[in-house]
Parts: structure tokens; sequence; C-alpha cells
């Protein structure tokens, strides 16, 4: 709900504002449906990757954590 009243843009849109707007070409290195890249005077130098089974793990302990009630009920 922090962007209620903000623009947003589907994928579509975006394209065609990309194909048709030099400025926006300008800005972007790359897009797909998952994000768009910036042009940036620089390289990452490294880009962190989450590490999905470690981050699934810890999900799924603080969940059992979360909805653990007890056996008094």
């Amino acid at each position: 709900m922090q962007n209620v009243g903000e623009e947003s843009f589907t994928y579509d849109a975006f394209k065609a504002e990309y194909d048709t707007n030099p400025r926006v070409k300008n800005l972007v290195r790359n897009f797909s449906e998952k994000g768009i890249d910036l042009k940036t005077k620089k390289e990452p130098s490294d880009v962190p990757q989450a590490d999905s089974q470690d981050g699934n793990n810890k999900v799924s302990a603080m969940a059992k954590r979360a909805t653990d009630v007890g056996a008094k009920l």
C-alpha cells in the first residue's frame, strides 16, 4: 500500500515507452519481465546472490516459531 496513488508500469507499458522514448532508452541497459538494469558509469563489482536453500530454511524455521501455539489450547 506504500505506492498508492503512484504510477505503476506493466511490462508491455514499459516496453512501449522504451521503444518510443529515447530518454528512457538512454537510461536502461536491459530489461525483462523480471526487472530493469539501469546503465551506470561503473559495472557492479559483485551482485549478491541469495542462497535460496539457506533462506528457505530460515523462513521455514521462522514460520514454525510464529505458528507454534503450544499444546495449551
